[in-house]
């Protein structure tokens, strides 16, 4: 479970700042939640390359 931990919290995060601008704009939530998508995306990328890496070693 503290393997995947980080992750919960950065998703939780990310559901949290979609919901507080959809406050105050809906499309502006919509742009933000596909920014924070895409960043996510990077970021497990970079990570399963780091994994690939160890395992090549």
């Amino acid at each position: 479970m503290k393997k995947f931990l980080d992750d919960i919290l950065i998703l939780i995060g990310c559901v949290l700042v979609v919901y507080g601008v959809s406050l105050i704009y809906i499309p502006a939530a919509w742009i933000t939640a596909g920014i924070l998508f895409v960043a996510f995306g990077v970021l497990f990328g970079i990570g399963n390359e780091k994994n690939t890496n160890k395992e090549a070693e």
